[in-house]
């Protein structure tokens, strides 16, 4: 049985590519693009589609249908079919690493936050077009991310929500590919080359579980194309290509934004290529392409407001006076600082919030809680590097040069302080200790002859270990199914008196002692979940929220 769901799951999956290739095809480039690089922008332009729909109409079955289908029948209309063969051995390899990054997505344990509010967010969409205050339903929609809008085009009837999490998986399964497809489509390598060989080889093996795959993933991943395409643009000497590699470097940039704020340093790398090269990229963010990503920037930000009452990530100074707007908001920030920034840690009564944060009186709890975890990380990416220039023979003559190297050492300096601010948490800032640890090698890299046949090789044997690794652990499950291994909460009605608009729900903590700390997370509780007093409005067909 559950071989023939895995075919089915299979065929779904290129079917899937397919339609989301589709989409990036209607983003015009000069340079060629691949069949991934399609999906990477196909992912982008779907994401603005179902934000602008939301505006309008609730994200149901016949909408996701028709998004899917429209993008099939872009990609056989829009281009000739792209065949992704390069020879008969990468042909096979592309097949092998598919299947073996298959069983991640068997009996998937599921994401710490997804029955926080992954799963809750995406049901909002489904019963309900846009939500003025849907903040207020929660503390965790105070700053939305973009990508979490996906998620409501991926139920299957009845809001069966067991491939919630195939646009992670895919673009994580994309990513492996494409940097494959880079790094052997070539003779001669370059330096941008070692810079996806430095992060592939570290994302096979630490990203072997769902549960891994939060929005964390997703930012990651669009922070790494960002910075692959600004080492792109230095390693070419034609405008006309320069001006495509830095409109790339911008697009994945901002969409790594506004799936999590705290890639906000990657914006560095397109505002340095333009200043730098201001004499022949002046008037290029006028153009049509680039009006797209204004658009994607300026609808993300209305979403905000209509779910917060603010405009950018609640400050005063962009907070309007609209009925939806709830001051509780205003501190959420200080309240993730401090989580980020392991006050939990510390023992009570010692130290209060306020002088915790004041003048790093926090960085030695947060190093003690956090140093192995982060040494544990940079093994992982050190080590592969150490093994694979190991195997290979020293190379005489080097004329790789990598150029732009302030741009690259500014963005990491800011970047890391940035960091070490406002977010101290190993995976905000995977994409910073990637890049720091590729910096640091890419002088071994280049002198070493590279060898085609070891790197996959290396790639082969990453993820047969991840594949091995996810067997393991559906031995021990009692059920193997492709999907999320799901939590039974009960809920009961929130105690206050509501008018007929929504009934408010909350999970029933007392009968869910038995799912541990999950018992209190609401899961697929009918829309609205809430443990907050709410008053529930509603005006020209949309519903207000207000605290």
């Amino acid at each position: 049985m559950i071989f023939f769901q895995i075919l089915i799951f299979t065929a779904g999956i290129v079917l899937l590519s397919l339609s989301i290739s589709g989409y990036g095809r209607l983003i015009n480039l000069t340079i060629k693009k691949n069949f991934f690089l399609e999906i990477f922008l196909g992912f982008i332009l779907i994401t603005f589609i179902v934000t602008f729909v939301h505006f309008f109409f609730k994200i149901n079955l016949f909408i996701s249908v028709l998004i899917f289908t429209l993008g099939i029948l872009l990609f056989f209309f829009k281009g000739k079919f792209r065949q992704l063969r390069i020879s008969k051995i990468t042909d096979i390899n592309y097949l092998v690493i598919f299947l073996f990054l298959i069983p991640i997505f068997l009996s998937q344990k599921y994401h710490e936050d997804f029955g926080y509010y992954h799963l809750p967010y995406a049901i909002g969409f489904i019963e309900e077009k846009i939500i003025f205050g849907f903040a207020n339903i929660d503390q965790s929609y105070v700053y939305n991310s973009i990508w979490l809008n996906l998620y409501s085009i991926f139920f299957l009837s009845d809001k069966n929500f067991d491939f919630l999490t195939l646009p992670s998986f895919l673009i994580y399964l994309c990513f492996i590919l494409f940097s494959y497809h880079q790094i052997i489509s070539k003779n001669e390598k370059t330096i941008s080359d070692y810079f996806l060989l430095t992060t592939v080889f570290y994302f096979i093996l630490k990203f072997t579980r769902i549960s891994e795959f939060g929005v964390d993933l997703p930012a990651t991943i669009f922070s790494v194309l960002s910075i692959y395409y600004f080492i792109k643009f230095s390693e070419i000497d034609s405008k006309k290509d320069r001006k495509e590699y830095f409109f790339l470097t911008l697009i994945f940039s901002i969409f790594a934004i506004i799936i999590k704020l705290s890639t906000i340093p990657v914006i560095l790398l397109p505002v340095f290529l333009y200043f730098k090269y201001f004499k022949y990229l002046n008037f290029e963010i006028f153009k049509l392409k680039f009006l797209f990503i204004y658009f994607l920037f300026i609808i993300f930000f209305i979403q905000q407001f209509i779910f917060t009452g603010c405009i950018f990530f609640p400050s005063n100074s962009t907070c309007l006076n609209v009925s939806w707007f709830s001051e509780d908001n205003i501190n959420i920030s200080n309240r993730l600082e401090l989580i980020n920034k392991s006050y939990s840690s510390v023992e009570k009564n010692i130290i209060t919030p306020e002088e915790y944060l004041k003048n790093f009186n926090w960085f030695s709890y947060w190093l003690k809680r956090n140093f192995i975890e982060i040494l544990e990380h940079l093994l992982t990416i050190i080590l592969p590097i150490f093994l694979f220039l190991f195997f290979q023979k020293k190379k005489i003559d080097n004329k790789l040069i990598l150029n732009n190297k302030l741009g690259l050492y500014l963005f990491l300096i800011l970047g890391l302080l940035f960091w070490l601010n406002f977010s101290p948490v190993y995976r905000f800032a995977i994409y910073l200790f990637v890049t720091l640890i590729f910096v640091l090698f890419i002088g071994k890299l280049m002198s070493k002859v590279f060898s085609k046949k070891l790197f996959i090789i290396f790639i082969i044997t990453f993820v047969f270990f991840s594949c091995l690794k996810n067997i393991i652990r559906l031995t021990k499950v009692d059920k193997v199914f492709l999907g999320v291994i799901k939590i039974d909460n009960k809920y009961i009605l929130n105690d206050q008196k509501y008018n007929q608009i929504r009934k408010v729900y909350q999970p029933d903590t007392r009968r869910n002692l038995k799912n541990g700390w999950q018992g209190r997370l609401c899961w697929n509780t009918p829309f609205i979940c809430s443990y907050n007093k709410l008053e529930l409005k509603k005006k020209n067909g949309y519903l207000i929220i207000n605290k």
